[in-house]
């Protein structure tokens, strides 16, 4: 028979009262309807490290089966755990990449809701990538020929993002008009 450690949660129901009050505050006060996990955990981690708290992909499927937070998930993301330091680094920059998002159950999505979600999520990434950029540039522990190709690769990045914000931004401004259309 293997035992497990009474800290490592199996079920939803073995979640404190306490994290679920934490994990509810983080959600109801951020500026985004959907929430990177990643970010979600990070939070709880370093800002109340008195809290237990399983791995990351544990905690996913704890939030997975919650009645009270609801995953969406964005396609096909291998969950793990992350070192310290690229975890620091990621609150610093704030980039939680991609992944799974946490919303309340009691917020309906909308498309329009959805598209300002998406777009404060990109916009947000953007200016990550900017800080991140500035602080890998001012880094010189790297060796050059692999700070071009990470500047490179995050610039491409940069640019796609720009592009999808200026596609939500036209279709938003085409909704908007259409709507006024009809209404006549």
């Amino acid at each position: 028979m293997i035992r497990k450690p009474k800290n490592q949660f199996c079920t939803i129901e073995m979640l404190s009262r306490k994290l679920v009050k934490i994990i509810d505050d983080i959600i109801s006060n951020d500026d985004e309807v959907l929430v990177p996990a990643r970010k979600v955990y990070l939070i709880i981690k370093y800002k109340h490290p008195n809290v237990p708290l399983p791995s990351f992909p544990e905690f996913v499927n704890l939030i997975k089966r919650s009645r009270k937070f609801e995953l969406i998930d964005t396609g096909e993301t291998t969950l793990y755990d992350l070192p310290e330091s690229i975890e620091k680094l990621l609150m610093e920059v704030e980039i939680y990449g991609t992944g799974p998002r946490i919303k309340l159950r009691s917020v309906k999505l909308t498309p329009k809701l959805m598209r300002r979600s998406f777009l404060r999520s990109y916009e947000r990434m953007r200016a990550g990538i900017d800080k991140l950029l500035s602080k890998i540039s001012a880094d010189s522990d790297f060796p050059s020929d692999e700070i071009n190709k990470l500047i490179s690769s995050f610039a491409e990045l940069r640019e796609q993002i720009n592009k999808t914000i200026q596609m939500l931004e036209k279709l938003e401004i085409y909704e908007s008009h259409s709507g006024k259309r009809k209404k006549r």
